[in-house]
């Protein structure tokens, strides 16, 4: 075994050994592979082997559809059969509910250039004749979907690896991990130790183990998951085509041909949690005894769907061990707080994924960024709420859920409530209707007194909206009252600290104490990172506010970006420090009538920070919102947030101050087409395609200046747009298609209704030729297109004068 290695990836299933192929394939060859066991031996094994390019999510999906791209070629590349199979797929629905949500799937992959249709039942039946359509309303096809062997493309990879020099150590197990005062890493296994640069944790089910041993942890356990092949089955043996998968979501099942017969694989809706302390390290490749009750009802429903199956008998039932995690995304890409430590774990779909995300991890560890916006299975989208109990609650649910029909505004209720700001109780007592915030809880709006602050999940305007169209007029004409102590809030300090800010942004950092400045962050290529708001509070001393869902992806750069010789230092608020809002006409009123200390507009203009007696809260003052009217930010101790709440709330009886929801704000921050962080903000996109270009300022150095000035120089090739749309009771999300005259010209980035200018409202990127205003364009909600016009932005207050009253 080598000593040493530029990158050591720990776990021979196919992720890890996709990992190590695409790493060598894409010039790092010094790559050892370590493997407790055989290659396969932890979930790979029993995987069923669909590969679908069906996922939730837009860039789930990407990834689903490069995996298939790679399979396909996997052969010709290294000389071994993956066992692809191209069957085609069907996803049914038996209720409007799940056609709405299938109708978005279809316009998120018409954006990724997919082939996807609409099938009728009368469609299903005659692409699988074993299929019984009753009660089903429609549902999609695709034709290039397939099936690959789970064995078969592990060893693709590993061979084609080794045969460009990665080093595949079978039976070595990994017993530690510990650092260098170089930083190196060295992993202590039972053959001896390796030093490398990176580590790549594709453990599986051991991959919390292999965590631990560099003191993290992380949201994965693993859950009993139980297919069935039957035996051979006569009308599939007789076939030329092979038949396609097919999905019945509201059953819970999914059954695909194998051989001459049928393998048909359930989410139970009890799930059985396996080793709750950790998988031992002797496991390998052993199946679990079936709990053939447990898992009754979903054969039943797989009888309903498929009578033949009925009459034919069980050949083999597999039961075996895969890895979940609280959302049903795996955990990928740097592990916070660690340097060059990456994961690649926690997959519930690993061979479905495994191609792409091998691809993508292979890039990220190489060129320091992923080619691909890979937020959604990013491992730092979860905070550290979700610990060993948090997961136990919340994975059951999880897997149970995985086929239930998914809606964009459903909050499901296990291991809630996990962190909540001191007015919590308030909130309730004031009827708010809660959401999940990276673990917060925050109120997305506010019922009357005596209604039900719940929510109807659904794709379509549900009975939240007259209530959120109240709160954002309320805000329009009186003040509104926004908690956001869920924000992430950073201290910057030292004498390199301006220095050091100023070669991260392509802002100028603020020069003045008391002043504030919208600071992006990009990457080398001139993309965005990330987003914040820097205030400077001090002769070297800086306040920096970002998005709350990014708060460990920000951290973790903050951290691998501070200078080595001390000169700047960091300090973690959100947890000391609370956030309030005050936004509206009035809350300048309000603010003179609890506050010590001139708040006008000359001594507190737009954009301008003062530290201040807030009754008898001492609390920074930065007057600036997301909102887009006159309005206060005021930060202050979280220990003291429930006098200060109480002093506003009742001052605010003469000026007609409500709290308001997370809802509103977002209805309100389209109108004035604010950007967002993971949804206008992606490392797919840069300023100078948005209307944030003036935050570019080319006589100081930052990093990605050189590509950014590159595209200045050739122009955009993609500019954002606002729409208005003519929509009735559904309204556009991110990732809807865009059209001019059934040309298909780019996709959403975020929608929803405006009220304060009674319009539903798209932002989306499009050739920039077609983001004049007055362009009439076409958005495709729910499979349907819907007229829309480019309007100028933003589309609410266009002079900006109530803000900076």
């Amino acid at each position: 075994m080598k000593t040493h290695a530029r990158v050591v990836v720990i776990g021979g299933g196919c992720i890890g050994a996709s990992v190590a192929y695409h790493l060598a394939k894409h010039g790092w060859p010094d790559v050892a592979l370590l493997e407790k066991h055989e290659l396969t031996s932890g979930s790979t094994w029993m995987a069923a082997g669909n590969c679908s390019y069906h996922h939730g999510n837009y860039y789930g999906s990407a990834i689903n559809k490069r995996s298939v791209e790679i399979y396909k070629n996997l052969e010709t590349e290294t000389g071994y059969s993956p066992g692809w199979h191209t069957t085609g797929s069907i996803r049914t629905a038996d209720c409007k509910d799940r056609m709405d949500e299938l109708g978005y799937t279809y316009s998120m992959h018409k954006c990724l250039g997919i082939d996807v249709e609409y099938c009728s039942p009368e469609e299903m039946a005659r692409l699988h004749p074993l299929m019984n359509v009753e009660g089903l309303i429609g549902g999609l096809y695709w034709p290039d979907d397939g099936d690959v062997d789970p064995n078969g493309i592990t060893q693709a990879f590993a061979g084609g690896a080794k045969k460009m020099g990665v080093e595949i150590n079978t039976h070595t197990l990994v017993t530690g991990l510990s650092r260098k005062k170089n930083e190196e890493w060295v992993v202590h296994t039972e053959k001896g130790d390796i030093s490398c640069e990176y580590i790549v944790n594709a453990g599986g089910l051991w991959a919390p183990e292999v965590a631990a041993m560099a003191g993290i942890e992380i949201p994965s356990i693993p859950i009993e998951h139980t297919h069935i092949l039957f035996e051979s089955i006569g009308a599939v043996q007789d076939r030329e085509t092979y038949l396609p998968l097919v999905r019945d979501g509201d059953r819970s099942i999914y059954i695909r041909q194998e051989m001459d017969s049928l393998i048909l694989g359930m989410y139970e809706h009890n799930a059985k949690q396996w080793y709750k302390d950790g998988v031992p390290w002797s496991y390998a490749q052993t199946e679990l005894e079936p709990d053939i009750d447990n898992i009754s009802e979903n054969i039943e429903h797989g009888i309903y769907r498929f009578p033949i199956i009925g009459e034919t008998g069980f050949k083999h039932v597999t039961a075996g061990p895969i890895t979940y995690t609280p959302d049903a995304n795996p955990l990928v890409g740097p592990a916070y707080p660690l340097k060059n430590y990456f994961l690649a774990c926690g997959y519930s779909f690993g061979v479905t994924q495994a191609g792409g995300i091998g691809e993508y991890i292979a890039g990220w560890i190489i060129n320091g960024e992923p080619e691909l916006d890979l937020w959604t299975v990013d491992s730092r989208r979860f905070g550290s709420y979700a610990n060993w109990a948090y997961d136990h609650e919340k994975i059951p649910e999880t897997y149970s859920k995985l086929y239930d029909k998914i809606y964009p505004n459903e909050w499901r209720e296990a291991a809630r409530p996990s962190r909540t700001s001191p007015i919590y109780e308030y909130q309730k007592q004031a009827n708010a209707s809660f959401g999940d915030y990276l673990g917060w809880e925050c109120p997305n709006w506010f019922a009357p007194k005596g209604e039900e602050p719940l929510e109807t999940p659904t794709w379509r305007r549900s009975n939240a909206f007259e209530h959120v169209k109240r709160e954002c007029l309320h805000v329009r004409d009186h003040v509104g009252l926004l908690d956001l102590t869920r924000f992430a809030k950073t201290k910057i300090t030292g004498p390199g600290s301006e220095a050091w800010l100023n070669g991260l942004t392509c802002q100028k950092i603020p020069a003045k104490i008391g002043k504030i400045a919208l600071t992006p962050i990009l990457d080398e290529q001139g993309r965005f990172k990330t987003d914040m708001t820097v205030t400077k509070t001090g002769e070297s001393d800086y306040f920096l506010v970002t998005a709350s869902v990014g708060k460990r992806h920000d951290h973790h750069l903050f951290l691998n970006e501070l200078p080595g010789d001390g000169s700047v230092q960091m300090q973690d608020l959100t947890y000391s420090m609370g956030c309030f809002v005050i936004v509206g006409p009035k809350s300048r009123e309000l603010l003179e009538k609890v506050c010590y200390g001139d708040v006008s507009n000359e001594s507190l203009p737009y954009a301008a920070s003062k530290e201040m007696y807030v009754g008898r809260i001492k609390c920074l003052v930065n007057r600036i919102n997301y909102v887009g009217e006159l309005g206060y930010e005021i930060f202050h101790p979280i220990e003291q947030q429930i006098p200060l709440y109480l002093n506003l709330m009742d001052a605010g009886q003469e000026v007609q101050l409500e709290m308001v929801g997370m809802y509103a704000m977002e209805s309100m921050r389209l109108e004035k087409c604010f950007l967002g962080w993971k949804s206008e903000e992606t490392v797919h996109h840069n300023p100078l395609e948005t209307n944030i270009a003036w935050t570019v300022k080319w006589n100081k150095d930052f990093r990605g200046k050189a590509a950014l000035k590159k595209v200045k120089d050739e122009g955009v090739k993609q500019k954002l747009a606002a729409l208005v749309v003519e929509a009735t009771d559904a309204d556009a999300l991110g990732y809807n298609a865009l059209y001019k005259d059934g040309r298909y010209l780019g996709m959403t980035s975020a929608g929803g209704y405006g009220h304060r200018i009674d319009k539903s409202i798209a932002l989306g990127y499009v050739l920039p030729e077609y983001a004049e205003p007055g362009t009439a364009l076409e958005v495709n909600i729910l499979g349907r297109n819907r007229k829309a016009e480019v309007v100028s932005m933003p589309m609410y207050d266009p002079d900006n004068s109530r803000m900076k009253s």
